[in-house]
């Protein structure tokens, strides 16, 4: 089912509007995160968020979104909040890596042979899930292992708050995590029905998640990311006989409404809020 007629020009309103409920979500998830250390209100989370984006651009696998978002915290609960971060990353990787053992699944008839990461070596990766889920579903036994740990003092609110469970509530945190995957991953499919219709829309709902894996799975940087994703993409979908271009307009498309443009806005409100705390 490709998106054609007066419905293509719908699709990219549609991915930007995705665009903004997916960095609602996080925004969300992060106020969940550190509420047991300082409340934040639903536009401070929001921009905080959108900050973090600008130095997860920069970082390794986004590894340093945190860094943005406490930047707008107050100093003395900065530290604890990063820690505090910890089960919303477990509980967003955990996501990907069920998704991703679903899309082998469907995708397994399809091109199993071809794909290009085995998919008995994804299937196993994906057995790892059972870790950090128990991590996320637990925080208690997180917090538990955190406290044998020999961290800075500034550091045992945070983990005191994660072995007593407050304000953890796992489940809606790993709901929020599944809801923004299902947002990434229906923009992504949409964009695929849009440049490269000849995709069957269980195609692509096959192909997107497994790309995400193995995306997730793969270090990158600023300068590699977006490479690395395209060809993933390009190589995921080449035994369905779909064209590179095709594959890399929606990679970009997706890379440039989920993460370059509000790289940007962030970077705005990062050093707004830098001179605010100089001031």
């Amino acid at each position: 089912m490709a998106v054609a007629g007066p419905f293509a020009g719908l699709v990219l309103p549609v991915v930007a509007a995705l665009a903004v409920v997916n960095w609602w979500l996080e925004s969300v998830k992060w106020r969940l995160l550190v509420r047991p250390l300082v409340p934040l209100s639903g536009p401070a989370a929001f921009r905080a968020t959108l900050s973090g984006t600008t130095l997860g651009l920069v970082t390794p696998n986004r590894t340093g979104e945190f860094l943005g978002r406490i930047a707008h915290l107050p100093a003395p609960v900065r530290t604890g909040a990063a820690l505090a971060s910890l089960p919303g990353s477990i509980a967003q990787f955990t996501v990907t890596l069920v998704a991703g053992a679903a899309g082998l699944v469907v995708l397994g008839r399809l091109a199993a042979a071809d794909l290009p990461v085995p998919p008995v070596l994804l299937l196993a990766l994906a057995i790892g899930i059972a870790v950090p889920s128990v991590l996320l579903v637990r925080p208690a036994r997180l917090g538990s292992v955190l406290a044998r740990l020999p961290l800075p003092k500034v550091c045992r609110p945070a983990v005191n708050a994660l072995a007593e469970g407050k304000g953890r509530p796992a489940p809606a945190i790993l709901a929020l995590s599944a809801l923004r995957y299902l947002v990434f991953a229906l923009q992504f499919v949409l964009l695929l029905l849009l440049f490269a219709p000849e995709v069957a829309w269980l195609q692509a709902c096959g192909a997107v998640p497994v790309i995400f894996l193995i995306t997730t799975l793969v270090p990158t940087a600023v300068l590699t990311e977006l490479g690395v994703r395209g060809s993933v993409a390009v190589a995921v979908l080449a035994p369905l006989e779909v064209g590179a271009l095709p594959v890399l307009s929606a990679t970009f498309t997706l890379w440039l409404a989920n993460l370059a443009l509000p790289a940007i806005v962030g970077g705005v409100m990062l050093v707004t809020a830098r001179r605010r705390a100089r001031a």
